[in-house]
């Protein structure tokens, strides 16, 4: 038998840019991708791209008001969809739903498990992400959906006899080998570089890559690329299961492959595999594809529930009950965290997450030595919105300035109440200056539009805001309670000597 002429990886890098036959981006999702490179980019900039598309607009309410975000009153806007999902999440999702209709019939691989296989591993890819608390599960959605997207490449590239390999290689680690024999790259590298060329962030297509090593945690990349790379890694082999039948026996061989990657308990997998279950109707709504046969997923939820069988996962419990017990309380906290992470009434991030992400914001701004900008921001006057017109219109006076707030915030900004009409914004890897000119912008959109119309008479408020900096060069704080309280004391020095206007904290300037 004669031997297949390799081509040379520059090659298909090559051919992968000029191929005609592959599929390309929606111009929505495009400009999504031009303004997320904008760091000025605000959040009335994405939903003035989003509406154009109303059919993605109609996706993301729906998205907002579903079970996957858990919220507490109905979203009718696009604006407050965004505003409640945040700009990272409403990118993801945008390109998510996208990227499901690429080809809408897949040719030769609409015969395969391609999609169900792509939107199994998103979904579990996000629910462990919830499980693990990760602040963006979007983005790891879109690492689950985007992990094989080089097999659509390369199905496009060299058609039938790629999707022949692809439907007989069997195990995903012979794929690859096959694909480095018979072409000079894998589908990990193909799609890295598609990804790379449609201009998507390097953190989702530097993860697609490294999920396919054997053990991405030893990868060459950043700590949070290797660690979301590892989720997807353990996704793909949650989505096999699923492939497969969701039989006891698949996913308690998923599960050697999770707590390879992971390290995660039993308890935590099955409740993982449990949260899988219970979304998945709305995942498909959301994606328009029906994943599971229903008449499976009864089936399937019961081999969940034998996941912890003592025989197959070799893990003593006191008892069954118990171990329920204990999968019932992190299905409670998991969902308690989701609807306490928000100020009931603005729709803001509250004081809980707000400490929350300042810790996580610092720490990192410490290990990789950028600038992290802390906002302190209080309502001028607003006692006199209570007193005079009651705690019913100063609450409505509240969720106007926190619309506007957020609406002059930056992709990456965190705004959020921190108590009563005092709010807090982290502005990470931002100079003072650029911090200075975003509060700046949220301050024009407070006082140029009226808070409230009552009886026909229009007010209008401003804010005062404290600004401090923890410098990479001087790191200049020890802790991310010193930063806050010195945002606060340049506030207190904001409110002393005129309202209405920032001030730069400035040691020794008290």
């Amino acid at each position: 038998m004669a031997s297949i002429q390799q081509p040379e990886p520059n090659y298909l890098i090559e051919q992968l840019k000029y191929c005609k036959t592959l599929p390309t981006l929606p111009s929505v999702a495009l400009r999504l991708i031009d303004l997320a490179e904008e760091e000025s980019s605000t959040l009335t900039d994405f939903a003035e791209i989003v509406k154009f598309d109303p059919a993605l607009v109609g996706k993301l309410l729906r998205c907002a008001n579903s079970p996957f975000y858990g919220q507490w009153r109905k979203v009718s806007s696009l604006s407050d969809a965004i505003g409640l999902m945040g700009l990272n999440a409403t990118i993801s999702l945008s390109l998510s739903f996208s990227l499901r209709g690429l080809s809408p019939d897949d040719g030769a691989l609409g015969e395969t498990h391609f999609w169900m296989r792509s939107l199994l591993t998103a979904l579990a890819a996000r629910t462990i992400a919830i499980q693990l608390r990760e602040a963006q599960p979007e983005d790891f959605l879109l690492s689950g959906l985007l992990q094989d997207i080089g097999v659509l490449a390369m199905a496009s590239m060299f058609g039938t006899p790629y999707v022949a390999l692809y439907k007989e290689a069997g195990q995903h680690g012979n794929l690859l080998k096959q694909e480095v024999a018979l072409y000079g790259m894998d589908h990990a590298d193909v799609g890295a570089q598609l990804l790379k060329q449609w201009r998507l962030p390097e953190r989702i297509y530097e993860s697609v890559q490294v999920s396919h090593l054997v053990r991405p945690s030893t990868a060459q990349a950043a700590p949070e690329i290797k660690h979301l790379a590892s989720c997807v890694a353990a996704a793909s082999a949650i989505a096999e299961a699923w492939v497969k039948g969701g039989t006891a026996e698949s996913f308690t061989e998923a599960y050697k492959a999770v707590r390879w990657y992971l390290a995660i308990s039993p308890d935590r997998y099955q409740s993982i595999i449990k949260a899988m279950g219970d979304e998945m109707p709305e995942m498909e709504s959301l994606f328009e594809f029906d994943i599971i046969d229903p008449a499976l997923l009864e089936n399937i939820q019961e081999s969940a529930r034998e996941l912890l069988n003592l025989r197959n996962l070799r893990i003593e419990e006191d008892s069954a009950q118990a171990n329920e017990h204990v999968q019932a309380l992190e299905r409670r906290i998991a969902m308690l965290e989701t609807h306490t992470q928000r100020d009931p009434l603005t729709g803001l991030y509250n004081r809980v997450y707000l400490e929350r992400q300042l810790r996580h914001e610092f720490d990192r701004a410490t290990r990789e030595r950028q600038n992290l900008c802390v906002a302190y921001i209080d309502i001028d006057r607003f006692k006199a919105f209570n007193d005079t017109y009651g705690h019913a219109v100063g609450d409505q006076v509240l969720m106007n300035v926190a619309h506007r707030m957020l609406s002059a915030a930056r992709l990456g900004d965190t705004v959020a109440r921190y108590g009563g009409e005092e709010f807090v914004a982290l502005f990470p890897n931002t100079h003072f200056e650029q911090a200075e000119a975003v509060l700046q912008q949220m301050l024009n959109a407070v006082r140029s539009t009226p808070c409230l119309t009552h009886e026909g008479e229009q007010s209008h408020v401003t804010f005062s805001a404290g600004v401090a900096m923890l410098s990479f060069e001087q790191m200049n704080f020890h802790d991310p309670l010193e930063l806050l309280n010195a945002a606060d004391r340049a506030l207190y020095q904001t409110k002393s000597t005129g309202r209405g206007r920032i001030t730069v904290y400035e040691p020794g300037a008290e």
